[in-house]
């Protein structure tokens, strides 16, 4: 495993840690604002951490009613775009507390290394919403 690969595993480790605690403040922390994600065409943009994190509780909510327990998530692969900017897909996988599989979609991001730790600049969730819209939610439609 490369030094990116291991830095960037090590921060969807974390990213997870905190969606798995429900700690929308955490997973905010990831980020650097103003932020961007792209999903069905559209962007939305996030001018704070403070926007991100209530978008993000909102969203833990609709995983909680959706009977989401925990997500895993693997790094499929990661570039280096320039020494302190990085991209990388992961594979996530969302599953009920006794263990199965709800959904399941890839991921991509944009990360750039501020004051010597990787943060999220923007992320490609058109796999999330294919994802939920093939179980029928609201996420998806």
């Amino acid at each position: 495993m490369t030094e990116l690969e291991t830095d960037l595993s090590a921060w969807c480790q974390s990213y997870v840690d905190a969606f798995n605690a429900g700690d929308a403040p955490a997973i905010a922390a990831h980020w650097t604002f103003p932020a961007l994600t792209t999903q069905a065409g559209r962007s939305y943009v996030f001018k704070s951490e403070e926007h991100f994190a209530k978008n993000t509780a909102i969203l833990l909510g609709f995983y909680e009613a959706q009977s989401v327990d925990r997500v895993e998530r693997k790094l499929v692969s990661a570039h280096l775009l320039h020494k302190d900017t990085a991209s990388m897909i992961v594979s996530d996988t969302m599953y009920t507390a006794g263990g199965d599989e709800i959904a399941s979609w890839q991921a991509a991001y944009v990360l750039q290394r501020v004051q010597g730790g990787w943060k999220a600049v923007m992320a490609v969730a058109d796999g999330e919403t294919e994802a939920w819209a093939a179980r029928g939610t609201p996420l998806g439609g």
